[in-house]
């Protein structure tokens, strides 16, 4: 470390001057510079010093007025250009989404294949006359059959319906805590 004499300090001055010259003169330069609408570049960094001061009181707005903006502004903007920037991917071609393969069991594939039929056109499935046929004579057990396989497919393993006994619980409670209170009196 240098320790800071009159004299040294005269020299750190000398060599911080010189190293400051060519900067000082590129900002004098770059001051001159035109600008439009304000004249020089000067005149724009004098004027957003003063206006710097007063946006001080809104900057709480100003995220909401860039949200808002954007919001207007974001559709009008070329989709060209969004892909080259990469901020959205290309959308697939008709060959691409062709390529994705589905698979349908017999229910749906029969669903499919009669979507666009009229009544006078559909042919009920195999499941659908034993089902009408079942239907005819009072028994429901096809019906049951399915419910229940569709119940226990579409509840999720671990979750119970123990939040319903939970509020019950806690409703019984509040009632005793209630007697307990009457009893005191």
């Amino acid at each position: 470390l240098i320790r800071i004499t009159k004299s040294n300090e005269r020299k750190i001055y000398f060599i911080m001057s010189i190293a400051s010259a060519p900067l000082n003169m590129i900002l004098r330069h770059a001051a001159n510079v035109p600008f439009p609408i304000f004249g020089t570049v000067a005149t724009v960094t004098q004027w957003a010093r003063h206006s710097s001061r007063s946006l001080y009181p809104g900057i709480g707005w100003a995220l909401p007025a860039i949200v808002g903006g954007m919001w207007f502004i974001w559709p009008a903007v070329d989709p060209e250009w969004k892909l080259e920037m990469g901020i959205t991917k290309a959308s697939k071609t008709a060959d691409e989404i062709k390529e994705i393969s589905l698979t349908f069991d017999e229910d749906a594939q029969w669903a499919i294949a009669n979507a666009h039929k009229t009544p006078e056109d559909f042919k009920p499935s195999v499941k659908d006359l034993q089902v009408q046929k079942e239907m005819r004579r009072g028994i429901t057990t096809t019906l049951e059959n399915e419910w229940d396989t569709f119940i226990s497919r579409a509840i999720k393993p671990g979750e119970d319906d123990d939040d319903d006994d939970d509020d019950d619980d806690e409703d019984e409670d509040d009632e005793e805590e209630v007697d307990e209170d009457e009893d005191e009196e």
